[in-house]
């Protein structure tokens, strides 16, 4: 196997990484990280990106396992399957806890804004309204939050299960010759 073949998946997931470093450097710069704090009540947003970056370094090293191995067996890529079918799980739980905070949103914003209305009282009117606001944001970042961070995981484990595709039919090809 040429060098750059077999580090070829480490590289791919470390500009990966690189990219969405720089992506949340420039969230932070941006504010947008800040906007989220303050509208996002439940914090499901900050939880969502906790586990994707978790789970990001954790895919980080089994990548950098993988590039290492010198022999790969059948045994090996079955390990690694079985390691990277927990990633997508998680990734499907990342859309999980988005729609949970979307939920939670609509709630917040229907329960506590119509309870307290009066169409005649024009503060009564914008209360609800800034209520309504908080609920709708939390919702929406925590929509964004679960599609953006599963989308960005689901990609890394893409690499990563495409390269074990790789390696099995190489061998399987190897085997029969």
């Amino acid at each position: 196997m040429a060098l750059f073949e077999k580090y070829s998946i480490l590289l791919r997931w470390w500009l990966f990484f690189a990219v969405a470093s720089l992506g949340t450097v420039a969230l932070y710069l941006s504010g947008i990280i800040q906007k989220v704090n303050q509208a996002d009540f439940t914090k499901i947003s900050f939880l969502i990106y906790a586990v994707f970056a978790i789970f990001t370094v954790r895919t980080g090293i089994e990548t950098y396992r993988l590039s290492m191995e010198d022999k790969v067996t059948n045994r090996h890529i079955a390990i690694y399957y079985k390691k990277s079918d927990i990633g997508w799980f998680v990734s499907d739980m990342l859309l999980t806890l988005g729609m949970i905070g979307t939920v939670a949103g609509f709630i917040y914003m229907l329960d506590t804004s119509f309870s307290e209305m009066d169409p005649q009282n024009a503060i009564s009117m914008q209360g609800v309204l800034a209520k309504m606001g908080a609920g709708m944001s939390t919702a929406l970042y925590t929509t964004a939050a679960g599609l953006v961070c599963s989308l960005l995981l689901k990609l890394q484990l893409f690499n990563f299960t495409h390269h074990l595709d790789y390696l099995s039919t190489t061998l399987e090809k190897n085997e029969a010759s």
